[in-house]
């Protein structure tokens, strides 16, 4: 009897200690390579946690190699004591360490319910007690992010239900409710046993973009509009209903379908509150004031490619905005963002146009308000950070490589001092960029500077043409765009041309805005604006030109007022009107 007493103590014991290695379900992590993988959390060690996957294998990884939102499910199981604390494989060691001796009336027995049930008694684990976390520890911190108010943060609970008042928040209200009840289904897909398994219905709930994202069908989430949203509506059916969500486990709790019906209501938006201009006073970051409009206004043309009906569908023009680094690298044709300066950044200029021109971003809804504009410009000034704390020190210019005198002075022409500077240009450049309209051709046999221009079927050519040009933009000393349909933003290329000496925007839609992108273009001698929008106001920048030896304003905007102010800036220069 005593060895049969001690066979069910050691039953007890090892039933409670792997019941509380298992109580974790298994979830999907991501880690921040993009990978994929299901296990669950057994315990953790420092800045380690072993997880356990489907196969059985144990497998330790580092919490800054998750994404953020596993990073916070990780920090609440640790935080609320529901994993213990050290390697699993030395847990489970210890756990064998019982005495063998017989058990007397002082030593622990398993704790049993009242009730006994007709196959014996149940058994009831002890109950927990959250780890007293040491001053200094790592998970005794709440995460704040860099700009946000720490009172705030710290009041704010990951998965708590909102405080009466208080905004819906995505990450904190909604996502909680998703994951524990959607997730089964609605994840990103994963790998299993060698296959992919792909979420039901094309639906993927496991972030903000992807529930706004909806199905190959539709979205499911309308902002503003919870009677025209999908996701609310399969909430609230009748259970018997074939198209009631979730199928299993039982509708959700009356205060989980509210938390959801107000976020949709209140727009439903990625932060609490979001859609207005966060106070920025200490700086701009990206990911708490920039993001938040790219992704609210943007995202919808320039997100990451996905997958529609079989096809692939790239972000339009090649720009991807929907991170840091996307909107940094800019499209095929360069950069959109000229650090430390917002009239030399392509993005500002879109974003500034005027709202009936047909290049203004973005092309559907209103235009930005200014507010958000002038968090645009201040944060493209401060030097387009990811964070307000990062360090940015602006390029230094550079220098032209060969000394070029002034042309009253040198007697090489400033065309032959610049080509020698460069290669020629390969045939194959030259036919990809005649492919886009244009004429292209050599200016002479002795250097490598080219001409561009459209003079055939000119009101064919856009801005696009422009763009194309890329890759002959260094040897291009003369281009021509006159009776085009090229408007301000094509200037975001045109500057690109660094050795430009001969511009022409004859007859086209150019503006005070476009020409203003023109700063700093040293080597440009000749400008035509003849026919275009631009008026008074640009005399000032024309004034800058301190080189340029010709101007053609003749059917401008601009008054004998304002070319008599532009002559005695430019005492020099030949101003036809």
């Amino acid at each position: 009897m005593m060895g049969v007493g001690r066979y069910i103590f050691l039953f007890f014991y090892f039933f409670n200690a792997s019941a509380l290695l298992a109580e974790e379900p298994f979830r999907t992590f991501t880690a921040v390579s993009g990978q994929s993988f299901t296990a669950r959390v057994l315990s953790y060690e420092g800045q380690t946690f072993y997880l356990e996957g489907k196969d059985k294998k144990l497998y330790p990884v580092p919490y800054n190699q998750l994404t953020t939102n596993d990073q916070a499910y990780l920090r609440e199981v640790s935080q609320q004591g529901k994993i213990p604390i050290g390697d699993p494989r030395k847990l489970a060691s210890q756990d064998t360490m019982v005495d063998n001796s017989t058990p007397t009336a002082s030593s622990p027995e398993p704790e049993v319910s009242m009730e006994e049930p007709v196959d014996g008694p149940r058994l009831m684990a002890p109950p927990k007690k959250k780890p007293a976390l040491r001053p200094g520890s790592f998970f005794a911190y709440k995460s704040v992010n860099l700009g946000q108010d720490p009172n705030l943060a710290l009041e704010m609970k990951s998965g708590g239900p909102p405080k009466p008042g208080e905004p819906i928040d995505f990450s904190n209200h909604v996502l909680p409710i998703l994951e524990d009840r959607c997730f089964s289904c609605h994840q990103e897909a994963y790998e299993k046993n060698g296959k992919t398994i792909q979420p039901k219905a094309g639906l993927a709930l496991s972030t903000y973009d992807l529930v706004m994202k909806g199905n190959l069908d539709n979205t499911v989430v309308t902002p503003g509009d919870v009677e025209d949203s999908y996701l609310h509506e399969v909430l609230t059916l009748d259970e018997d209903d074939d198209m009631f969500m979730p199928p299993k486990g039982g509708p959700l709790t009356t205060e989980q379908i509210d938390i959801i019906k107000r976020w949709i209501e209140e727009g439903a938006k990625p932060k609490a509150g979001g859609g207005g201009v966060t106070d920025a006073s200490g700086g701009i970051s990206f990911h708490d004031h920039i993001f938040p409009i790219l992704e609210e206004r943007c995202l919808d043309c320039h997100g990451e490619p996905y997958v529609k009906n079989g096809r692939t569908i790239h972000p339009k023009a090649g720009l991807a905005l929907d991170t840091y680094e996307a909107v940094l690298k800019g499209n095929l044709d360069g950069a959109i963002i000229d650090r430390g300066d917002h009239e030399e950044s392509t993005l500002y200029a879109v974003i500034t146009l005027d709202p009936d021109d047909s290049e203004i971003m973005p092309p559907k809804g209103d235009p930005l308000s200014p507010e958000e504009i002038e968090l645009f410009k201040k944060w493209i000034d401060e030097g387009a950070k990811e964070y307000p704390s990062d360090v940015f020190e602006r390029p230094k210019e550079e220098k032209v490589a060969v000394s070029l005198t002034s042309v009253a002075d040198s007697k090489i022409p400033l065309v032959d001092q610049l080509g020698k500077r460069l290669s020629k240009p390969s045939k194959t450049q030259i036919d990809v960029a005649s492919k886009t309209g244009a004429l292209v051709a050599p200016l002479s046999e002795k250097h490598s500077m080219i001409r561009a221009e459209f003079s055939s079927g000119p009101s064919l050519i856009d801005n696009s043409a422009v763009g194309a040009l890329s890759s002959v933009q260094n040897n291009i000393s003369h281009l021509d765009l006159s009776r085009t349909k090229v408007t301000d933003s094509v200037m975001g290329n045109v500057k690109k041309m660094k050795n430009l000496t001969w511009l022409a925007l004859r007859n086209t839609e150019i503006t005070n805005q476009g020409v203003k992108q023109l700063k700093g273009m040293q080597f440009l001698r000749y400008l035509n604006l003849s026919g275009t929008k631009v008026t008074d106001d640009i005399v000032k920048d024309l004034s800058q030109f301190k080189d340029i030896e010709e101007i053609y304003l003749w059917n401008s905007a601009v008054t004998d007022k304002g070319v008599e102010s532009l002559q005695k800036a430019l005492p020099n220069a030949k101003i036809v009107f």
